[in-house]
């Protein structure tokens, strides 16, 4: 039997594809910098400035049109072929000018001195600047827009939420008592730490756990702040396998061995950080890997009431039944 999640995403699926798209050009959209950006026809010549961006362009079926993007760019493996235009954070404002685009999707990060300038060459820039899943789920609803690429989008979203709530509806109500301590780090000499308002962050709270730095954004940590809070979950994550590197660095650490994370061996490498660290599609498979690491180390209900099953001696009544059931049976034939 189908779940009930599954039943509503199959309706809300064909109901969004049933619907024309009846978007007519132009269009004013604001971006995620508060700017008002007009779109005068459907763009066919994109070039994306982040790997998020480039994620989401594909996902809402416009990835035949999007001719650039930066050397990082490796989700989906179409997206590597992409014509380069530099780094996330050194874009080449040359080579986008050359590729002749009609719809550049940049993203603050990109750094607010290249937005500028490549608008000053009056170039159509759209500016996604997420940070919350709220905000990944609505700049998905954006780019289908400008792209005209709206059901799909939709149908993306639909799917999204449904995943997210799946998760979210057993975590929400569960009490701080109960949450395990996490640490989400991606270097560890020295080691940087995901903390407040960063993704990682938002996602262990959706997961069900506590993330233990409470300042702001990426923070240099000492070992010894990391063992007066006493993480319960230590999770590692770095690029190009460098996961595995951290988890060893981590475990091999004599200081970081007093932690009932490393005591009670609950470090985990995380598989691609991108899942968990970039605001596009994939960042639900980085919820549902996070909440794996962590529904198993929350701590039990003291206010459950006591399983009837784990009484002594109850196993046997189910067993008896069936024998009774058997012995019936035969006695009928």
């Amino acid at each position: 039997m189908l779940k009930t999640s599954h039943i509503v995403l199959f309706i809300l699926t064909v109901t969004v594809l049933l619907i024309p798209n009846t978007l007519a050009y132009p269009i004013n959209i604001t971006d995620n910098l508060g700017c008002t950006v007009t779109i005068e026809q459907t763009p066919t010549c994109i070039v994306s400035l982040s790997p998020c961006n480039t994620e989401i362009l594909f996902a809402v079926g416009a990835g035949d049109r999007v001719v650039g993007g930066t050397t990082y760019d490796t989700y989906p493996p179409e997206a590597v072929n992409l014509s380069k235009i530099g780094g996330f954070s050194s874009v080449n404002i040359e080579a986008v000018v050359n590729m002749s685009p009609d719809l550049v999707l940049a993203e603050e990060g990109n750094g607010l001195d290249t937005i500028n300038a490549l608008k000053n060459l009056d170039l159509e820039v759209v500016t996604l600047n997420p940070k919350t899943m709220d905000d990944i789920l609505e700049n998905i609803r954006l780019v289908g827009n400008i792209t005209g690429n709206d059901a799909a989008a939709e149908s993306l979203i639909a799917d999204m939420t449904l995943q997210i709530n799946d998760i979210t509806d057993m975590t929400e109500d569960i009490p701080n008592s109960r949450k395990p301590r996490v640490l989400y780090i991606v270097w560890h000499e020295p080691m940087y730490a995901a903390g407040a308002g960063s993704f990682p962050d938002d996602l262990i709270q959706m997961a069900g756990g506590k993330n233990i730095i409470e300042a702001e954004g990426w923070p240099v940590i000492s070992i010894e702040d990391v063992v007066d809070k006493n993480p319960q979950i230590i999770i590692c994550s770095g690029m190009g396998g460098g996961s595995y590197t951290i988890m060893e660095a981590i475990t091999g650490n004599q200081v970081l061995a007093q932690t009932d994370a490393v005591k009670n061996n609950k470090v985990y490498p995380v598989g691609d950080p991108n899942t968990i660290e970039l605001a596009g599609p994939r960042i639900v498979q980085g919820l549902a890997e996070l909440h794996g690491y962590i529904e198993p180390n929350m701590q039990p209900d003291s206010n459950a009431t006591s399983d009837i099953s784990s009484t002594p001696g109850f196993g046997m009544i189910p067993a008896l039944g069936m024998i009774l059931m058997v012995y019936s049976k035969r006695k009928r034939l």
